[in-house]
């Protein structure tokens, strides 16, 4: 079902597959959607912003940002593999975005199965400048803040994101192989919100900082 939802999508124009996103990563979003554990969703093109970049709140419904590690694949990445491998497979890391929307008004109560056929929420994200010496950070210890207008209002840090931001992309490698895809060379990969989502307003300058990846940002038109 997700896969047709996609093809659909990529004919009414909103562009080619770029990379993939990873959510309820943590705990914390596995409780507040009721879900035993990850979940995955595709990208598109026309969701794809640099920081700083500029959006229209009037084009969501109720539209959220989450502070998470992106990662830039130099290669593919097939089922089985191991840390070794998936950190080899890993050209640049991001600060990053994931721009989320509430189409469903009680999430909750729609299920997983919608949930994940609608691509878990996804409506963007947005990169922020890329690290390619990132072997020398602490991916684990780092902390995520979002800000609103220059006011912290979501912490957290990449341990809660399954231990650390890699097995997400790990996990990711194995779940799309059991359905017949695969990480390819040049995707993007949203590994998951080290904090909870921050719920926006139109007008609000967002901004999320991950020690030592730097920072992106995004104003809410």
């Amino acid at each position: 079902m997700a896969r047709l939802v996609r093809e659909r999508l990529t004919q009414a124009g909103r562009g080619e597959l770029v990379g993939w996103k990873v959510g309820a990563t943590t705990p914390a979003m596995q409780k507040l959607l009721n879900v035993p554990g990850p979940c995955a969703g595709a990208m598109l093109a026309s969701g794809r912003f640099a920081s700083p970049a500029r959006v229209k709140a009037q084009h969501y419904i109720k539209i959220g940002i989450e502070c998470e590690v992106a990662v830039r694949l130099g290669r593919r990445i097939g089922a089985n593999a191991t840390r070794k491998e998936a950190e080899a497979a890993v050209v640049a890391l991001h600060p990053a975005i994931e721009i989320v929307d509430n189409r469903y008004g009680d999430f909750v109560s729609m299920g997983p199965a919608t949930l994940i056929a609608d691509d878990f929420f996804h409506a963007g994200f947005v990169l922020g400048p890329e690290v390619r010496d990132w072997s020398r950070l602490d991916l684990a210890s780092a902390v995520g803040i979002t800000r609103a207008d220059g006011v912290e209002v979501q912490r957290g840090k990449g341990s809660d994101v399954l231990g650390h931001p890699f097995e997400s992309l790990i996990w990711l490698a194995n779940h799309l192989a059991a359905q017949g895809e695969r990480l390819e060379a040049g995707q993007i990969v949203m590994t998951g919100s080290l904090p909870l989502p921050y719920w926006a307003k139109g007008g609000e300058r967002l901004q999320t900082s991950i020690d030592g990846l730097g920072t992106a940002e995004v104003l809410l038109l």
